[in-house]
């Protein structure tokens, strides 16, 4: 195994303040006992194939562009661009028009290292762990099959440990299968250098059941015992160097749907309608943008608004799009969330609350936002190239994962927007051990009482979001 091998587990959806030694003490634990990085923060929209893609690609939406769970695309110009298909992914990707930053899969390969992915998220997550896996030669498994799968290792993992157990909520039966197949027959058979393994609970289970739901724990229970299973294997000597753990985002209760989804004029253009919006103008000018923002803020279901003008700089009423790393030409004109409560000095899993689009039931889960519970993660390692017991309040976030990584395996970060969280890293480099200095700032925009914030961290001239809610007009009313 080579220097800086490490295996990166994923527990999706899970609040970093949904963890608890009677929850999941397996978790809690490695977190007490390695490196854990209390201000970890996902990106924004808070949705998991851009959380996904940001953790690969060691960088923000604004830098790949994939902006959005789903978007408009050039490829799909009269419909939305999915995300969660294999079908408009590889649309894009025979187009050259999937992402535009390096991923740590084309990383690794360049570097003569080897990388393998183990999931049971959707088709859509699972490609986007490794994007060009298959063209690279290095090995998936995913419990949707193929197309997702390398077709050898599907086989060979279905050889050994029998068919695929169907899905659930709790999925707790698919999420042990693939833990059974990541020691058994993944390591093995490949050995990898770098190697993903998602578990897609708590996420599953919150969205069903709710955050804080009876199931959604049961689910909880169920991935920290998984976990607790790899632990117990690596301890005894197998697998990488060290093991990275992550959540991807957060989540928060949905209170109210909206009654439709045909809520922006048709005269204004194109949207994508979920937690984040987003509207594609068939008129695209500063004005245009201004007179969408003007009625958007007007209305009860908004929460933050994001418009650039051609100089990149906020149109009046909304924020830059700079200001959450989203700035992609493929963005779109005007975004902006669905309202949510005021996470500045309160917030918890009890408290924290939306208006919500489709899919889930009142009362289930939600995230794609900007409030503390979508976007406060968990993010822990432990291994030699980590210190021990070390607590970090220095903020990061998923972009800082991959670098990170790679600078525990010597290799470069260039390409790269994150920043390697040298601070917690042993070693000889005279950057390790050392915390940068870490500023706060606070961004704001009022129009017609409709007040919104944004608070950021700025580290070595970049930042990260930290939360951002609306007052005022723009208040939570429940």
């Amino acid at each position: 195994m080579s220097t800086g091998s490490t295996l990166l587990v994923t527990f999706d959806g899970l609040r970093r303040d949904r963890v608890s030694a009677e929850l999941m003490p397996n978790l809690f634990s490695f977190m007490d006992e390695g490196s854990d990085f209390l201000n970890s923060r996902s990106i924004f929209p808070s949705e998991t194939r851009v959380a996904v893609t940001s953790t690969m690609a060691g960088s923000p939406p604004g830098a790949h562009g994939v902006v959005a769970n789903q978007f408009i695309h050039a490829v799909r110009p009269d419909d939305l661009f999915r995300t969660s298909e294999w079908e408009d992914l590889e649309l894009a990707a025979q187009a050259g028009q999937l992402l535009d930053c390096q991923t740590m899969g084309e990383r690794m390969a360049a570097a003569g290292r080897t990388m393998a992915v183990v999931s049971t998220a959707t088709k859509g997550a699972s490609r986007m762990m490794n994007s060009s896996a298959h063209a690279l030669g290095q090995p998936v498994f995913s419990v949707h099959g193929m197309p997702v799968s390398t077709p050898d290792l599907h086989a060979a993992v279905l050889a050994q440990l029998g068919e695929i157990p169907p899905a659930a909520a709790p999925n707790s039966a698919r999420v042990t299968y693939a833990t059974q197949a990541l020691m058994e027959v993944i390591y093995p058979r490949h050995n990898p250098d770098f190697c993903v393994f998602w578990m897609n609970e708590p996420d599953t289970s919150s969205h069903k059941f709710g955050v804080t739901g009876v199931e959604t724990e049961a689910a909880q229970r169920m991935a920290d015992e998984n976990f607790g299973r790899i632990l117990a294997w690596w301890q005894a000597g197998n697998g990488p160097e060290n093991i990275v753990v992550m959540s991807d985002h957060g989540q928060i209760t949905g209170h109210a749907q909206l009654e439709t989804l045909d809520i922006i004029p048709a005269e204004f253009g194109r949207a994508s309608i979920g937690s984040f919006s987003g509207i594609y103008l068939d008129d695209a000018s500063d004005a245009r943008k201004a007179e969408v923002v003007d009625w958007l803020v007007r209305q009860d279901f908004c929460g933050l608004v994001f418009a650039s003008d051609t100089q990149g700089e906020a149109i009046g009423g909304a924020l830059p799009w700079s200001a959450v790393r989203n700035d992609h030409a493929r963005g779109a004109d005007v975004g902006f969330t669905l309202r949510a409560t005021n996470c500045d000095e309160q917030w918890g899993p009890e408290i924290d609350g939306c208006i919500f689009a489709t899919w889930i039931t009142p009362g289930g889960g939600m995230h794609g936002g900007l409030n503390r519970g979508e976007l406060a993660t968990v993010l822990a390692a432990q291994g030699p190239a980590y210190r021990r017991a070390f607590k970090s309040d220095v903020p990061c976030w998923l972009p800082d994962i991959i670098p990170t990584v790679l600078t525990t395996m010597g290799l470069s970060t260039i390409g790269s927007e994150g920043r390697p969280m040298v601070e917690a890293l042993v070693g000889e480099d005279a950057r390790f051990g050392t915390a940068p200095i870490v500023e706060q700032r606070l961004l704001s925009a009022t129009r017609h009482g409709h007040e919104q914030y944004l608070r950021q961290w700025v580290i070595e001239g970049k930042t990260i979001v930290d939360c951002g809610w609306t007052a005022g007009t723009g208040a939570w009313r429940k």
